[in-house]
């Protein structure tokens, strides 16, 4: 009888840890490329080991995951705007479980001096978060804004001299002016957007969980790592492939790290800053768009 009781144990146990691995293999991540994936890079490793990360670009197929009922993820990473939109609409059961990034935009151009003369401001992300942070900022400027279709062609209107003033988001603000070096042309940063429009920044892309999922050990993970100096982040990012996650180079992305500001904040931790933000996409913020 004692033999066979803990023969029962011996089963139970081992059930309990197959139970606890197969929990953890269950992840599946639907993320954007650039800045927003940077959260993920300290867990990718463990995370696709046995779930996995799918990387896109654009938004069409994070709103196609959002509001499908049977979506195969357990959390997608989107612009806080969207996905708190949809919440609104009662359009996803996806829940917002916390804030990754807190904006990355950043006038760059030849000299403080430039924004004094006339001429063309280069701009992208018209009706989009880029636009609302300009308009909500309102940096004084002689220059008339101009916006293009992508933030590449702003970076083209930079380096071909056709404009002395952009807008760009981290790393690509880096990367330009990095670019323009090799040319011998001088730029630099010139204003940080996040800066002007106050404390930390503005929540920007966010996480967005399954009605009921719970993964604390993961998100512990990814807060210790974007809230300690992102430990070993030019090795993880080569073991990654940069290209994969849509961002420049190994060297840029470590350098303009902290210009991407990317940390993980709980939501609950942070309803004002959200509901502010909200407000200038006409959503009216509700702690019921927040998981339970």
């Amino acid at each position: 009888m004692k033999k066979l009781m803990n023969i029962c144990l011996c089963m139970m146990t081992s059930l309990l840890m197959v139970g606890c691995h197969q929990e953890r293999s269950a992840v599946h991540i639907l993320c954007p490329t650039g800045a927003p994936s940077l959260a993920l890079v300290g867990e990718y490793e463990n995370i696709t080991k046995d779930g996995n990360i799918q990387l896109v670009d654009g938004t069409d197929q994070l709103i196609a995951e959002l509001t499908k009922a049977d979506s195969e993820y357990d959390i997608i990473i989107a612009p806080i705007n969207l996905g708190t939109q949809l919440i609104a609409k009662g359009q996803t059961d996806y829940r917002l479980q916390s804030v990754l990034t807190w904006g990355n935009l950043y006038y760059v151009g030849t000299s403080q001096d430039a924004l004094e003369k006339t001429g063309e401001l280069a701009l992208f992300g018209e009706g989009a978060v880029p636009q609302k942070i300009v308009e909500t900022v309102d940096i004084q400027t002689q220059l008339e804004p101009h916006y293009y279709s992508s933030a590449t062609l702003v970076q083209q209107k930079l380096l071909s001299g056709q404009v002395e003033v952009g807008m760009l988001a981290e790393p690509l603000a880096s990367a330009t002016i990095a670019k323009a070096k090799q040319s011998e042309m001088n730029l630099s940063v010139l204003v940080d957007l996040q800066k002007e429009y106050g404390t930390q920044g503005y929540p920007q892309a966010a996480m967005f969980v399954k009605e009921g999922y719970q993964n604390d050990e993961l998100f512990q993970a990814i807060q210790d790592f974007t809230e300690n100096n992102y430990p070993d982040l030019k090795e993880k990012l080569e073991s990654i492939g940069i290209d994969q996650l849509g961002l420049p180079s190994v060297d840029i992305t470590v350098a303009s790290i902290e210009r991407q500001n990317v940390h993980y904040v709980e939501a609950h931790q942070c309803e004002d800053e959200i509901k502010q933000f909200l407000e200038l996409f006409n959503i009216t913020y509700s702690s019921d768009m927040l998981v339970s």
